[in-house]
């Protein structure tokens, strides 16, 4: 009988040692199960957190296409303005260009200016008080009853040069200083 106790005790033994196997499995199984909802819980906190940063990140994302976007049109715009600049400088010049056409007609058909934009007139002359801005009644559009081009019509202090008597100044004399006709 010896033998059947020792092998009843070491069955009973086997049936204890699997016993408590199966309870540390059942309960290492439980631990992960509860880590496992622990980590669940913690990601379904941060998931509104993570959802938020990515709804901050589509909306910065926006305004970035909203800005380049806006800048885009800006730049069409600067082109548009630099090419109506342009086109308004390309008219000044050939205005500009008519006017000082002008000059020179009105240069050579006064009798009183020589070829190099001086006045010839002799001093108290009907045509240099008319040049002078001084005017005379019944002179039009700047030419009087002599023929000459008067730069003054009649308005107070135009087209006098102040203290000589050489005349008109034309765009072209050097006394203008690039062109422009100045007091």
């Amino acid at each position: 009988m010896n033998t059947t106790v020792w092998i009843v005790v070491a069955v009973v033994v086997v049936l204890l040692l699997a016993a408590v196997a199966v309870a540390l499995s059942k309960k290492s199984k439980q631990k992960r199960l509860e880590e496992a909802q622990r980590i669940r819980e913690q990601a379904a906190e941060r998931s509104a957190e993570v959802e938020q940063r990515e709804a901050l990140a589509q909306k910065s994302e926006a305004d970035a296409r909203r800005a380049a976007a806006e800048a885009d049109a800006k730049a069409a715009e600067a082109r548009l303005a630099a090419q109506r600049a342009q086109e308004h400088r390309g008219d000044a010049a050939s205005s500009r260009d008519e006017l000082d056409k002008e000059w020179e007609r009105a240069n050579k058909l006064d009798p009183t200016v020589r070829g190099d934009g001086r006045d010839d007139a002799v001093r108290g002359d009907v045509r240099d008080e008319t040049v002078r801005g001084g005017g005379r009644e019944g002179a039009r559009d700047g030419i009087d009853s002599a023929g000459a081009l008067g730069f003054g019509t009649g308005a107070p202090g135009a087209g006098e040069r102040h203290g000589d008597d050489r005349g008109p100044v034309s765009p072209h004399s050097p006394e203008t200083g690039g062109g422009r006709h100045e007091r």
